[in-house]
């Protein structure tokens, strides 16, 4: 039943008659780009070494070299914060730490999918809603013949 109405939409995805470069940019070009983007974010986070974390010495070795390292993970997981290159890091106080910290980087693939959503979601309600009033042609050819009637019509 889903499935039905779901393959019923497929038709409406297309590009849009009455549509020019502007608003085929916004809901075909900025939508691809997007989704692009998401994957090729994705492949680094999820398929790769997303986040180097300095791991404590007291941490044993099975922390840091099972197959899917612990500290790693969880480091990736929980918010971290930034160290500069040249700063030692044992210098860094706890108060800073909140101030430095780096909370966006896990969401970014999931947010441009959002992102590109916003971008193609209101050329589909168009298109459904111009399919199912006929559509632009059908609609300014009906307004071009209203407009040429008979007076009789018009003065009812």
């Amino acid at each position: 039943m889903v499935l039905t109405a779901v393959l019923s939409m497929i038709r409406y995805i297309g590009d849009i008659d009455d549509w020019d470069f502007v608003d085929r940019l916004h809901s075909y070009f900025t939508t691809n780009i997007l989704i692009a983007f998401s994957i090729l974010v994705s492949f680094k986070q999820f398929s790769g070494k997303p986040v180097e974390c300095l791991v404590p010495d007291i941490f044993s070795g099975s922390w840091e070299q099972c197959s899917e390292p612990y500290a790693e993970n969880y480091c990736w997981a929980q918010n971290t914060y930034y160290i500069p290159i040249r700063e030692v890091v044992a210098g860094v106080p706890t108060t800073e730490k909140k101030q430095r910290r780096i909370s966006y980087y896990q969401w970014v693939p999931f947010f441009l999918l959002v992102e590109a959503a916003c971008f193609r979601l209101p050329s589909l309600v168009w298109k459904y809603m111009a399919g199912h009033s006929g559509g632009f042609k059908v609609s300014s050819k009906t307004a071009k013949e209203a407009n040429s009637s008979s007076p009789v019509f018009k003065s009812v």
